[in-house]
């Protein structure tokens, strides 16, 4: 087979989205992102007809630096290589990672710890067992200073936490989309989209989150309901801009979330059955409620006991407090 390869550069069809010849490719046009945080480069791509398993290499370029990530995505039995999900390319004490899926046509990276040095243009193509495809345009990464260190936010399990999204606005191009994403592992967890009148729906991501801010005036704070200790991870808060021509235009701000536990304490009450003492506290139990729930296991195997040792004596153990806050 004669591999096809395809630069698309000529032929643009909405602004960020070009095709030739069966193929076609998306790419966002810039993105900029603060010193220090993370950024992701989104890139999709289709294909003409086939049956067969995608396999081949993804490769990401930086121009007048050249080659800054590849990996390989092999067939099913993994015969070629690692998974590109699994691959974490260091170069320069910068770490780029592969966030997209080749099944899913996405190749899309993301790239931590930036620094001013990061800034330029990328591209990327893929070598695939049914042709190859990359672009000449490229998207531009900008890397800005950091407005403070990276927020960090707390919240209990169960309760809401506002999430800020502080950007600054563009005259340029119209705000068309709020996107929440998740780190590690990497998700889009929810999506706004602009509507007429200033009001904004929900596109995923189910009631548990609200726009509460006004993106129009740089404000995209959004509150998570219900909070679990599965919500414990690092955001990145995506702000779209496009214009009438369809350029893209994305802004990424990076947010730690950190969920505390909710606790509800137990105390167990032994009475020693050889010394002549007063009762005695001698443990307060402060629990987790994480499914793990380790203290209750414990304070159970402490009542299951006919017989408990405290301080080396034989004592019996009594639950007297179980109280759920």
């Amino acid at each position: 087979m004669i591999p096809l390869y395809i630069w698309l550069s000529a032929v643009s069809v909405l602004g960020s989205t070009f095709s030739e010849n069966g193929w076609s490719m998306t790419v966002a046009d810039n993105v900029r992102a603060e010193k220090g945080a993370s950024a992701v480069l989104p890139c999709s791509f289709t294909h003409p007809d086939t049956n067969l398993t995608l396999t081949g290499s993804v490769i990401w370029i930086k121009y007048f630096t050249g080659v800054i990530f590849k990996c390989t995505y092999p067939g099913p039995d993994h015969s070629q290589g690692e998974l590109c999900e699994n691959v974490i390319q260091r170069d320069g004490g910068n770490r780029f990672r592969f966030v997209g899926n080749l099944s899913n046509k996405d190749v899309s990276i993301m790239m931590e710890g930036l620094s001013q040095e990061d800034a330029g243009l990328y591209r990327w193509r893929v070598d695939l067992n049914i042709g190859s495809i990359g672009t000449a345009r490229g998207t531009c990464l900008e890397v800005k200073a950091a407005q403070g260190t990276v927020s960090v936010v707390s919240g209990t399990e169960g309760n809401s936490v506002t999430l800020p999204c502080i950007f600054m606005t563009r005259d340029f191009g119209t705000l068309s989309t709020i996107t929440w994403m998740r780190k590690k592992p990497y998700q889009h967890i929810v999506t706004f989209t602009a509507q007429s009148k200033g009001n904004w729906t929900t596109v995923n991501g189910g009631n548990r989150y609200e726009l509460i801010g006004n993106p129009d005036k740089g404000n995209a704070l959004t509150r998570i309901n219900q909070l679990s200790v599965r919500d414990n991870h690092t955001y990145l808060c995506q702000v779209e801009y496009r214009s009438s021509l369809n350029f893209q235009y994305l802004i990424q701000k990076e947010i730690r979330l950190q969920v505390i536990p909710k606790t509800f304490p137990i105390a167990i009450l032994c009475i020693s059955l050889v010394l002549k003492l007063p009762p005695l506290l001698v443990m307060w139990i402060i629990l987790y409620r994480d499914k793990t729930r380790y203290g209750i296991l414990l304070a159970d195997s402490y009542l299951q006991m006919p017989e408990a040792r405290f301080m080396g004596k034989p004592s019996r153990c009594v639950l007297i407090g179980d109280s759920n806050t």
